[in-house]
Parts: C-alpha cells; sequence; structure tokens
C-alpha cells in the first residue's frame, strides 16, 4: 500500500512529538530528583546521642581518614562503605555509580572520634544490629548513614548549585543523622554567622584547613579557637530525629553547627541571616 507524503509526514510528526513528551518527562523527573525538599523545623534543646551500652561503628581514628560514601538523589540518603565487605576507596575510584546515586564529594575528615550509633530510619530503642540497616550495591557492602532532610542557601538560593557553591554564599543541609562527634583539641576551626550561631569544621577536600581562601557572606567570619576540653557534638530534634545543620563555603570545606541562637531551628530564620 502506498502512502501519501502527507501521511508519512503526520507519522513522523507524531514520533517525534512522543519523543519530545518522553524527553520532557526524562527532564523533569531528572529535576524533581535532584530537588531536596525544604529543610525542617526542629527542637535544639532536645539534644540527642548515643544510648548508654549502644554499639557504636567508626569509634576511633576518623582524623585525617576519608570517608566514601555514595549519595542516593531518590531516596534522599548517604550511604557509607561499611558492613562486612565494604569497598575500597581505589575501587571506589574505579567503580561507574548508576543515577539517580551519585559519589558524595570526597572530603578529608577532622574530628577526632565518632559514633554512628544507629540508622536514621531504625526506632530509638532499636538493639544491636536491629539499629543499623546494611545495603548492597556494586558487588560491597554499605550502610545507610543519614538522611538528607532539605537544603537552603544563604543569603539566596542563587549561590549553590549541588557540590558548587559561589563566592560569597555557604549552602546548608540538613542532615538526619544519629551521630555523636568529638574534636579534642586544642584547637578547632569555627565558622560565625554574626547571629550567634556557630560551627566547626568538621572536613574539607584537601586534609589541610584553610581559613584564608573562602569567600563568606557578609558578617560570616572564620577563626582557629583554643579549646580547653573536648568538644562532643550531639544531634538536636525530637521524635527520634537525629538532625545536624551541615554548613559548606565555597573551597568545599564542611561544618557542623554547634552553637544555636535560639530554641528552634527553622528556614526562615536561616533566609534572614
Amino acid at each position: 500500500m502506498r502512502r501519501s507524503r502527507r501521511t508519512v509526514l503526520i507519522v513522523v510528526g507524531a514520533v517525534v512529538g512522543v519523543l519530545a513528551l518522553v524527553a520532557v518527562g526524562g527532564v523533569v523527573f531528572v529535576q524533581r530528583t535532584l530537588a531536596f525538599g525544604e529543610a525542617p523545623t526542629f527542637d535544639t534543646t532536645v539534644v540527642g546521642g548515643a544510648p548508654e551500652g549502644a554499639e557504636c561503628r567508626q569509634v576511633t581514628g576518623a582524623a585525617g581518614g576519608v570517608a566514601v560514601e555514595i549519595l542516593d538523589l531518590g531516596a534522599d540518603e548517604v550511604y557509607l562503605a561499611d558492613g562486612d565487605d565494604p569497598i575500597s576507596r581505589d575501587e571506589f575510584a574505579e567503580t561507574s555509580v548508576r543515577f539517580p546515586q551519585t559519589r558524595n564529594s570526597e572530603r578529608f575528615l577532622l574530628f577526632d572520634s565518632t559514633c554512628f550509633y544507629r540508622t536514621y530510619s531504625a526506632p530509638a530503642d532499636c538493639t544491636g544490629a536491629g539499629c543499623f540497616e546494611i545495603r548492597e550495591f556494586y558487588d560491597h557492602t554499605w550502610v545507610t548513614l543519614s538522611g538528607i532532610s532539605g537544603q537552603a542557601c544563604v543569603p539566596d538560593p542563587e549561590g549553590c548549585d549541588g557540590d558548587v557553591v559561589a563566592p560569597g554564599y555557604v549552602s546548608v543541609t540538613i542532615i538526619d543523622k544519629c551521630q555523636d562527634l568529638t574534636w579534642s583539641g586544642p584547637t578547632i576551626n569555627v565558622l560565625r554567622d554574626g547571629r550567634g550561631n556557630e560551627y566547626v569544621m568538621h572536613a574539607t577536600a584537601t586534609g589541610e584547613p584553610d581559613l584564608d581562601r573562602p569567600t563568606l557572606p557578609e558578617g560570616w567570619g572564620l577563626e582557629v579557637r583554643t579549646i580547653g576540653e573536648p568538644l562532643e557534638l550531639n544531634p538536636r530534634g525530637a521524635g527520634g530525629h537525629c538532625y545536624f545543620p551541615i554548613l559548606r563555603d565555597d573551597t568545599l570545606q564542611s561544618y557542623h553547627q554547634f552553637r544555636y541562637d535560639g530554641p528552634a531551628w527553622s528556614p526562615e530564620d536561616l533566609a534572614s541571616r
């Protein structure tokens, strides 16, 4: 049967239209996958921490270590190489990670000890192995380390795009991570926002803190501070949550908030900084 040119054009147009819709749908899917939710409001006076007798993973030896992690943009979770068969740093560098998973940025850790005492989604009264969710990806085992509860950017959203933070900005990520951290001192590196909130540097991209190179928002500052006793940092939030605000500057140095200017943390308060 002979088809007219008009019929062929209609068919081709329909196919192109379907492909365009599929492409648009794919773009929308990717955009939705990449977008984190609005940061939650939480009570900063409710201090968490490892229950007595809890099993601690990564108890010591954190300083100078390198975190090998997967960021799952679909589940909004971070997985750490752990369990019976964790992947090595060298093998991970050669592994092809599939979307919506991606490599979390490699960071050299600055705290001196840590107690990761449960996966955030496990019951607060869990015991033993029931406190840790072990997953298998890329023929190796991983523990579900944290949930990503929301993101923001200071002083406005224009300066943050994934791992990239523009000069004059800091990115803010609220993680749900049931972990205690300790800095032994005698010095720590402290980021200040000029409003009473303070953040301790916990990781860098190079292994060496740099207080001169970051370009911070107006009114913010960095300093080396001497401490007379170890700084122990515990998560905040009620209802079994383990919230930490994590900040990152334009040199990819990262900070845990350890001092709060009020009894509640909210994205509205953050927007006014």
